[in-house]
């Protein structure tokens, strides 16, 4: 782990150091931040990861991202707030959309049965069990394949493509946003939430850096290209013009604080640490290390949390 003397830190990266610390006593992050990011391994982390994002993260919702709260205070119901901002630009019962990196499938299903006329396609990786989704919408049609390719799908198909926290697993954003461009109709829209790095890397602090990455890698997430100025470059880029990106960080700031609060309860208990560390999957303990650290990483700007809607122009 880096070390960083106290007279070169703010009260807040003292917090964040002590914290880093704590987690060392029982997790190398130094082997942490080098975890591999491939396909393979990312099915692997959510295919071992699914009992506790069902039933420790979101409480049997199926959710496997962070509750949008609308009052300061978390509810269940906040999972369904990315599905609920997506159907509103389900305009027409004759459109069709593509959720990439569906997961558990709670935002689709959502959405599928809101609009029973609309074309449902839900998108994830092999490997990760996704075909086995069980009670399936008729509306919904389900296809394993990577967001970075999606030639198996029909070109300039789809009005709406959207994703929840499924980009940040990228090795290749720029080739995600042009894959998508390519399956958009024109007059298409985009709809992402994730987090970004408010600024890039390279103005952050060595020490808010390795946070970054310990928080990101733990995730089976790259932190490489995370930056929310490149990803908006990267959809411009691609053909998918006027971009918004809402900074909504305070919205998820209550699913964050609960996170944080489940997982002190297991860094300060390490009788708990070493018992669980031997019988769960390292995929699976490891996810302590996000849910400590994403409160303090974003009330300390080292990641935001984003609403991004962008469109594809009609051709002229």
């Amino acid at each position: 782990m880096i070390d960083i003397k106290d007279d070169q830190l703010s009260v807040v990266d003292k917090k964040l150091r002590n914290r880093l610390i704590k987690i060392n006593r029982y997790y190398d992050l130094d082997k942490v931040v080098t975890r591999s990011t491939d396909n393979r391994d990312i099915a692997k982390y959510y295919r071992k990861s699914d009992f506790f994002y069902n039933w420790i993260h979101s409480k049997g919702e199926e959710a496997i991202h962070f509750g949008l709260s609308e009052d300061g205070q978390h509810h269940k119901e906040d999972f369904s707030g990315q599905a609920d901002y997506v159907g509103t630009f389900i305009t027409e019962p004759s459109m069709r959309v593509l959720e990439i990196g569906a997961g558990r499938l709670m935002n689709t299903r959502r959405l599928a049965g809101k609009f029973p006329e609309t074309s449902f396609y839900a998108l994830d990786l092999p490997n990760r069990n996704f075909l086995k989704n069980k009670d399936i919408p008729g509306n919904v049609t389900l296809v394993e394949g990577d967001f970075h390719d999606l030639s198996n799908l029909p070109r300039e198909s789809f009005d709406i493509v959207f994703g929840v926290e499924t980009v940040c697993h990228s090795n290749n954003k720029k080739k995600v946003y042009e894959e998508v461009s390519s399956v958009l109709k024109p007059g298409g829209t985009l709809i992402i939430f994730d987090g970004f790095e408010p600024s890039p890397k390279a103005e952050m602090s060595e020490l808010r850096r390795y946070c970054d990455d310990v928080l990101l890698y733990s995730m089976r997430v790259p932190s490489e290209d995370f930056y929310i100025g490149d990803a908006i470059g990267y959809m411009k880029s691609a053909g998918i013009t006027d971009v918004q990106a809402v900074n909504i960080t305070n919205k998820v700031l209550p699913s964050a604080k609960r996170l944080e609060r489940i997982s002190a309860k297991y860094f300060n208990r390490p009788y708990l640490v070493r018992i669980l560390s031997a019988l769960i999957s390292s995929e699976v303990t490891l996810n302590s290390i996000a849910g400590y650290m994403f409160y303090p990483c974003y009330k300390c700007n080292i990641l935001q949390y984003y609403r991004v809607t962008a469109k594809k122009p009609v051709s002229p």
